[in-house]
């Protein structure tokens, strides 16, 4: 069997209403409504797989249309979904997000129940699999102790994709076995139970981070780039300049870059580089996954800034 990775983890459908003027509550609004595929495990299964790397994808989808619609679309992409669980007569997760005329979003409703099926006895059936592979990925939308399950038994590396503050929180005490781990300050300052106001906070709380059990942390600092430690190699890569279309899926375009950085065994500084690259090309798509992300275009974007 060729080299994969597993990416285990959230698959959305994602719909998104924008009126043309400003909201009129408790009333129809005219405007537009588009739908896309998300979920951050799914997203960074697609840029890895944009990447050339093989992919064995695990979710949970429910027997319906939007999972017809994630079927599809992950075997266009040549991504296997042959260990996902189906689970009739349960709802595919999906995220309805309400915005006002100039696309800020005021209301959003997140429906992602399913994940419960993902549990520790699912995942046991599935460690061969995982442990076979070269590296796990994961992110937070599954529940805490299925976290926790993989923590103690994968025998591979662990990159983990911590998604958002409040599922941040379900695993700030028990981070263990996490190879390569990427939060935002303010998930950062979750992890690490400590403000973080300078550089000198940014270093006391990654390596409290470092500490718990994490080898490689990169952590994003928004339009000041990324900052990245293993306890021993530090530094501060800035962002690309570039005309930014969407943040969305920036962060998701970033892991999977670094898992492909440590596929072909680079430091971690040139990782950084690498997942500020993929970064920024997904900034200049409309798309949460940029169809412009590839090997060839990262190479090119690593030539001109860091010859």
């Amino acid at each position: 069997m060729e080299d994969y990775v597993v990416v285990i983890g959230g698959a959305n459908i994602d719909i998104i209403g924008t009126p043309f003027s400003k909201p009129s509550f408790f009333n129809s609004n005219p405007g537009k409504t588009t739908m896309s595929l998300g979920g951050v495990a799914r997203n960074i299964a697609e840029n890895l797989s944009r990447l050339d790397v093989n992919v064995e994808f695990i979710t949970v989808l429910g027997d319906d249309s939007y999972a017809n619609e994630i079927k599809n679309s992950c075997a266009e992409l040549n991504i296997s979904l042959n260990h996902s669980l189906i689970i009739n007569e349960e709802r595919t997760s999906t995220y309805l997000c309400i915005n006002d005329e100039s696309g800020e979003m005021q209301l959003a409703i997140s429906d992602m129940e399913i994940y419960k099926y993902i549990t520790p006895d699912f995942l046991k059936g599935k460690l061969d699999i995982i442990n076979n592979s070269k590296v796990c990925i994961l992110d937070t939308n599954i529940p805490p102790e299925s976290l926790f399950y993989l923590m103690d038994n994968c025998k591979v590396p662990i990159f983990l994709d911590t998604v958002s503050n409040s599922k941040t929180e379900k695993i700030k005490d028990q981070i263990h076995n996490i190879h390569t781990l990427k939060p935002n300050i303010m998930e950062a300052e979750i992890l690490s139970n400590m403000k973080i106001s300078d550089h000198n906070d940014l270093e006391r709380a990654t390596n409290i981070i470092i500490n718990k059990g994490v080898k490689n942390l990169f952590v994003s600092l928004g339009s000041k780039g990324v900052y990245y430690t293993n306890g021993k190699e530090k530094g501060n890569i800035p962002i690309i300049e570039s005309n930014i279309v969407s943040t969305t899926g920036a962060g998701d375009s970033f892991i999977a870059a670094v898992v492909w950085a440590y596929l072909n065994d680079y430091s971690i500084e040139k990782a950084a580089k690498i997942g500020i690259a993929a970064s920024s090309i997904t900034v200049k798509s409309k798309l949460t996954v940029s169809t412009d992300m590839s090997v060839e275009n990262i190479e090119s974007i690593l030539e001109k800034n860091w010859r």
